[in-house]
């Protein structure tokens, strides 16, 4: 939505004032989602970013995944000020491209209308071009101001990110306070975004009572969010394609003014934006609504497209895509905070953004450090690979010495755990920490140790333990009571507590997962598999699925690490991912992946936005994403190029489970993997788990084969070729890499029809 012309009142002044609730009809007049209350608005935008974004109770605390009261109202705006989020109305509100307008196209000869229609295709996708480039160059200066909010010591600056009693000015571009400037990218292309569901045929019906025509243009019914908003990963959005019906509403205010824009437009014979228009009505979604609904969010549209009902009407379809979108353009800032600044200054600023006294709230972290000693450890991390890593991770806490000046620091404690738990050091500040005393000896009962953490970590009461507190688990994973732990960790989601578990211990896995049977001669695509056998005496069963739900459900990273060289990859990937709610990015983005680190998730629910991973190649790399199923539905994995702004490959879970991506990388490129439910099933359960394993395997020497990008034409369907560490299958869907199995290699007796994997 956006002011189509303001009367009586200078741009400036309504600008500094804010788009004011209940305002007097001669002072403005709207026709889009709506930033005020009156002239038939509802302050949708308002709504619809609090529905998004919101914490779901006023005192609910934000983990990044929502926004408390005061943020909230600087991003959705409130009674007299519009928000970051109404900004566009204010100055930008003639501009086409701050609102996805113009971009109107009909295929008059597929629908037997006469002539022609007087827009092109390409005239109407470079106009939604223009729009993607310029909401992207929002995203872009709310990523670029966030930086602002930290010190030289990762200390979050009082100044900066103070909003109590001071709400936030947006206007022209006006520089204020980093949070308030980072606030004001992604509000403004919140802003678009959501225009795009309510000016747009993506998500709505036409009017089957009609033939399509100017005045009833084709609805796509698009549910899903529109892959077309990628606003973080190119200033300029080339090669892509979109439906060839898709249209937004031409808007021309002409000489004199017209206050529908629709007069040019008519005389032009172009779709009005006001025939396509879905802004008015009243949105009745609280904060956390689900997408889609159970029940209808809204009612009384009030414009003649919203009202057209197939199934839903189409303002419920613009409102339900508005939502949906807007949530992923917040999880996708955070990924590019993350891209940007690292995991550790990324988690600091989402805490910033989100809550209203940073300073005080995204700092004083309580830290459990619990570490494994029983006898397994002898065979499974002989070299201490558990002890090396907590000791690396003490040291990224904040010290007394190194808090900031309006921050506090953090306190870690380190305990140990055979049969029995003991606490080595008790809660203090980690410059002080010691990790004497932890060798391999006795049983394994990880729930103790797990006990122990949380009965430490409640018993201070200077830092509050309601999402400041963490317990990251070294250990082998051999547990002698499953039980008991899931009922330790269900206590420690209660305490708001995150949990963490790292496996060190190669080449363990946790969990049950299929490879290739060593001597096996591969003569079809179709892969033999049998269960890896564990090394010290492990059962994978011992830590089943519903073990590392349970982990994944208090919000904490669950990985294993297969080298001494991935250790501290997987301090960085807990990093990532947060030790505490306080500086957590959200549990659907997957966060970085790191070579050498095996990551979990949970399934998303169909239909829910997808689990988002990065990487970054260096040129020269033939990378591996191995995504498998655990339990739960198929899968629909996709790899992206950043870089380029396209798909590289997309596969489904094979029927073991799997789906293989090999990726070359030509030069340095940022990749994403994204992971989304399939939706085969119908069912919205979020309770499936999957994993997804990147390698990075070098070419041997007298290797000179070329991995093809996963998805490329195959030359033949069948063919097999030795390829780095195992070989490349042809089938109907491109090239797959199948990785052959440790201790084995690729080998060729008869060409590629001899291709098979052999022990060494």
């Amino acid at each position: 939505m956006r002011f189509s012309i303001l009367v009586f009142k200078p741009l400036y002044l309504l600008a500094l004032s804010g788009s004011v609730n209940g305002a007097d009809p001669v002072h403005q007049l709207v026709t889009r989602f709506g930033t005020v209350n009156g002239l038939g608005q509802s302050t949708e935008h308002e709504r619809i970013t609090r529905a998004a974004l919101a914490c779901d109770l006023p005192l609910s605390s934000s983990s990044g995944d929502c926004f408390e009261p005061l943020s909230i109202a600087q991003v959705a705006g409130q009674q007299r000020t519009a928000g970051a989020v109404g900004a566009p109305d204010a100055d930008e509100s003639l501009s086409a491209v701050a609102h996805c307008d113009d971009a109107d196209y009909l295929d008059f000869a597929k629908y037997g209308l006469p002539g022609t229609y007087p827009h092109t295709r390409s005239e109407a996708t470079q106009n939604l071009i223009d729009c993607i480039a310029h909401l992207s160059g929002r995203i872009d200066e709310g990523l670029t101001a966030a930086e602002r909010l930290l010190g030289d010591n990762d200390d979050i600056i009082k100044r900066e990110s103070d909003i109590e009693g001071n709400n936030c000015v947006f206007f022209l571009g006006v520089s204020g306070r980093a949070k308030c400037d980072a606030i004001e990218g992604l509000g403004r292309a919140l802003h678009g975004v959501q225009d795009f569901y309510s000016h747009s045929n993506w998500a709505d019906n036409a009017d089957g009572t009609e033939k399509i025509s100017i005045t009833n243009p084709p609805g796509l019914h698009l549910g899903a969010v529109s892959p077309l908003f990628d606003l973080t990963s190119a200033m300029s959005p080339v090669g892509f394609t979109v439906p060839p019906d898709l249209s937004t509403g031409c808007f021309i205010l002409g000489i004199p003014p017209d206050l529908s824009g629709a007069r040019d437009c008519i005389k032009q014979g172009r779709i009005t934006h006001e025939t396509l228009n879905k802004d008015k009505g009243d949105i009745t979604a609280k904060p956390g609504v689900l997408i889609p609904p159970t029940s209808p969010i809204t009612r009384a549209p009030k414009t003649s497209r919203g009202q057209i009902t197939s199934g839903a009407n189409n303002f419920e379809l613009a409102v339900q895509g508005a939502i949906a979108e807007t949530r992923r353009q917040w999880a996708d800032f955070r990924a590019g905070l993350v891209d940007r600044y690292g995991p550790k200054r990324a988690g600091l600023m989402v805490c910033a953004i989100t809550k209203d006294y940073p300073w005080r709230d995204c700092t004083g972290r309580k830290i459990a450090l619990v570490i494994d000693s029983s006898g397994s450890n002898q065979e499974t991390d002989p070299s201490f690979l558990r002890v090396n890593a907590a000791k690396q991770f003490a040291d990224t806490l904040v010290t007394a010495d190194s808090a900031g000046l309006d921050n506090r620091p953090d306190l870690v404690s380190v305990i140990t755990f055979t049969t029995d738990a003991s606490v080595i050091y008790p809660l203090g500040d980690p410059a002080a920490a010691v990790f004497d005393g932890i060798g391999a000896d006795g049983g394994t009962f990880i729930a103790g140790g797990v006990a122990l953490a949380i009965e430490d970590l409640t018993k201070d009461t200077t830092i509050s333990t309601q999402d400041h507190a963490g317990i990251i688990v070294f250990t082998d994973g051999q547990d002698s009571d499953t039980s008991a732990l899931l009922s330790q960790l269900d206590q420690a989601a209660q305490l708001g507590i995150r949990v963490s578990f790292g496996f060190l211990s190669p080449p363990t896995s946790p969990v049950q997962r299929l490879v290739r049977a060593r001597t096996v001669r591969i003569r079809n695509p179709e892969p033999v598999f049998y269960p890896r056998q564990i090394s010290g005496g492990s059962d994978p069963s011992e830590s089943p699925p519903e073990l590392i739900t349970a982990i994944l459900e208090t919000g904490g990273f669950f990985g294993t690490i297969n080298s001494a060289e991935a250790q501290e990859s997987f301090v960085d990937a807990v990093i990532a991912r947060g030790s505490t709610n306080i500086n957590g990015i959200s549990s659907s983005l997957g966060g970085p992946l790191f070579p050498g680190v095996t990551v979990y998730g949970l399934t998303p629910a169909a239909g829910a936005p997808e689990v988002r991973f990065t990487y970054h190649a260096t040129a020269g790399e033939n990378l591996t994403f191995a995504t498998h199923v655990i339990t739960g539905p198929p899968l629909n994995v996709t790899l992206h190029n950043v870089n380029a702004s396209a798909d590289s490959a997309n596969l489904r879970t094979d029927a073991q489970g799997l789906a293989n991506m090999v990726y070359a990388a030509k030069e340095n490129v940022s990749l994403e993997l994204t992971v989304a439910n399939s939706g085969l099933t119908g069912g919205n359960s979020t309770s499936g788990l999957f994993s997804v394993d990147l390698k990075v395997p070098g070419l041997p020497a007298n290797d000179t084969c070329t991995i093809p990008p996963a998805g490329s034409a195959c030359k033949k369907v069948g063919e097999l070729k030795c390829c780095g560490t195992g070989f490349i299958t042809c089938d109907f869907s491109g090239y797959v890499f199948r990785e052959c199995a440790p201790e084995t290699v690729c080998k060729s007796d008869k060409g590629s029809a001899g291709v098979y994997c052999a022990h060494t």
